[in-house]
């Protein structure tokens, strides 16, 4: 009697162990699809519809005592991408380069503009805390 049990078991195991085998070289996941896609191009990220806030809800977050954008240099590579998705690349480019001053906890960030030139520059505020983008605005 207990031969057989260990038989049935033995079964049972090879035939779950084969089928989840196969199931697994048929499934296609979002990840090789992506990849796929993509095959040409390295891939920094994946869209994922699954992927949701209220996963972390229960978590505070962490902000470090100095801030998550604690230097000018960070400030300015979280900037600059904004910049030149709202006004252009040559447009950011030409107000290089960009003054930067912190005041209040907030980077204040401006781009230059040589004296005698007549113009806006564009301009943006970051919370230094927790990197939130205050104000953004190009002058005339």
């Amino acid at each position: 009697m207990g031969i057989l049990i260990l038989v049935g078991m033995f079964k049972f195991y090879i035939i779950m162990s084969t089928t989840t085998f196969l199931m697994s070289c048929s499934m296609k996941t979002t990840t090789d699809t992506v990849k796929e896609a993509n095959s040409q191009q390295e891939t920094n990220y994946i869209i994922d519809e699954n992927l949701s806030s209220k996963d972390y809800s229960e978590f505070y977050g962490y902000f470090p005592e100095e801030g998550l954008i604690p230097t000018a240099k960070i400030a300015f590579q979280i900037a600059e991408p904004i910049l030149i998705q709202i006004y252009g690349k040559e447009k950011i480019e030409s107000e290089k380069p960009f003054n930067i001053n912190l005041e209040k906890d907030v980077w204040i960030i401006e781009g230059h503009l040589d004296k005698g030139l007549l113009g806006g520059v564009a301009y943006i505020e970051i919370q230094k805390r927790d990197g939130k983008i205050l104000k953004v605005i190009h002058t005339k």
